[in-house]
């Protein structure tokens, strides 16, 4: 990846992150505005806010574990097994996210019973991007640990002895438990 790529991608994340905190910030007032002039939903509006706001925070994770990766791949990291934290944190907070999204606009339609076509397409439209998304980050896990272990496979055979235990520690290859020294 291009150092100027990086820099984009870099650019992208911090203004989606700061454009999630003004989210935050402004989810109560919005919440009062939609739902409050209603009598089915003005006791739901704290609730709902709190939720929204859970939710855009668990987005949050994700912004930051891709800061992480990013990090990592900048420093030809990213094919380690520490990556695959990244991942599966940034996995957990969309998995989070999409539950946390999609539960008042359920609530709302099924308990509530209220609301009409356009809380059914965004409960439908949560529920896709979350799931798809979902889906790339854990391709993108099997990717990684595809690429890792080919990595491992490939690097004894590379080397013109067997690698000492502290250079597989070193590339971010660990030994099996209870494997003697090599």
């Amino acid at each position: 990846m291009t150092t100027s790529r990086r820099l984009v991608l870099r650019i992208a994340l911090v203004i989606l992150l700061a454009g999630s905190l003004l989210l935050q910030g402004f989810l109560p007032v919005l919440a009062e505005a939609v739902g409050g002039g209603y009598t089915e939903t003005e006791r739901l509006v704290v609730p709902y806010a709190l939720t929204a706001i859970a939710a855009v925070a668990c987005l949050q994770v994700c912004l930051v574990a891709g800061w992480w990766l990013l990090a990592r791949a900048r420093r030809g990291e990213l094919v380690a097994p520490r990556s695959l934290r990244g991942v599966d944190a940034a996995t957990a907070g969309m998995v989070a996210a999409t539950v946390l999204a999609a539960a008042p606009l359920a609530h709302l339609l099924v308990v509530v019973g209220v609301g009409g076509p356009g809380v059914v397409l965004a409960l439908v439209a949560c529920v896709a991007g979350g799931a798809g998304l979902t889906r790339v980050l854990r391709s993108l896990r099997a990717d990684l640990r595809c690429a890792h272990t080919t990595d491992a496979d490939r690097l004894p055979a590379q080397a013109s002895t067997r690698p000492s235990p502290v250079s597989l520690r070193k590339n971010g290859i660990a030994r099996p438990r209870g494997a003697g020294p090599q």
